[in-house]
């Protein structure tokens, strides 16, 4: 009987993994359309793969800047904090 729960959890075990792996597929499957989509419209036809690789390497481009855009702002947060320039007090006269 125990054999049987452990070969009952593990086959539950895989169902649940390639369940969560079809799930992911239909997902991607599912934003590359949409930019396909998106990329069909603006260019009135097919777009070609390096067209689709553009397009998806200007979009990390710019999700890369707006980060690097915030590291920079809390950096800066970070050195009044250390030097005391926002509040007037130094921290490192202590």
């Amino acid at each position: 009987m125990d054999d049987l729960k452990r070969l009952l959890n593990l086959m539950m075990g895989w169902a649940t993994v390639f369940m969560a792996q079809d799930m992911l597929k239909s997902l991607a499957e599912k934003a590359l359309e949409a930019e396909k989509e998106v990329l069909t419209k603006t260019l009135g036809r097919e777009p070609t793969h390096g067209e689709r690789q553009f397009y998806r390497d200007l979009q990390w481009q710019m999700s890369n800047r707006e980060k690097t855009r915030q590291r920079e702002i809390d950096r800066e947060k970070i050195r009044r904090l250390v030097f005391g320039e926002d509040s007037g007090i130094n921290p490192k006269a202590s």
